[in-house]
């Protein structure tokens, strides 16, 4: 029989991005997009419509924290369930390292919002505003789980789970 190393996880911290989350976010959209077409006087139903390009920004989010697996080396899995979650597909076979976790999810929010805002100059100015706001009312989970993990060890792991990121510690 093979040696095998068994790991046991203490949790330390769950944080949830569930229904009031996404309530939540669906208020920050409307109110954002609201707010862009009393500031830039744009008629609010051409911005409703330019909202439509939120579609790239969760193929965005999955396309760069698998880009930064990669680069780490770190393999990666995929669910359906884990598509459509607030990660956006992020999801590992594993627990990471907490160091792996804030790279990755740095990662994802300046890439976006690098990206919302390069693409922003060559969108017609309702796109780009829609892209931007929605940009930031979606990076809203990762930027939340990222302050929430600097009060955690520097040693714990973290696993990504359908509605929530939990940080663990091993028993070793």
């Amino acid at each position: 029989m093979k040696e095998q190393t068994i790991y046991s996880y203490k949790l330390l911290r769950r944080f949830r991005w569930g229904g009031l989350g996404l309530l939540f976010q669906l208020i920050l959209l409307i109110s954002g997009c609201l707010a862009a077409s009393v500031y830039f006087s744009i008629p609010m139903p051409n911005l409703i419509v330019s909202t439509s390009i939120l579609v790239i920004l969760p193929i965005l989010h999955f396309s760069l924290f698998r880009f930064y697996a990669y680069l780490a080396a770190q393999r990666t899995s995929i669910t359906a369930d884990t598509l459509f979650s607030a990660w956006w597909g992020a999801g590992t076979a594993l627990p990471v390292t907490l160091a792996f976790f804030w790279k990755a999810e740095a990662t994802v929010i300046i890439g976006s919002l690098l990206v919302s805002l390069g693409l922003f100059v060559w969108l017609p100015r309702t796109y780009g505003l829609a892209l931007i706001i929605a940009s930031l009312v979606l990076l809203l989970p990762r930027l939340l789980s990222l302050i929430a993990s600097l009060s955690q060890p520097k040693h714990c792991r973290v696993k990504y789970e359908l509605r929530s990121v939990a940080f663990l510690l091993t028993n070793l």
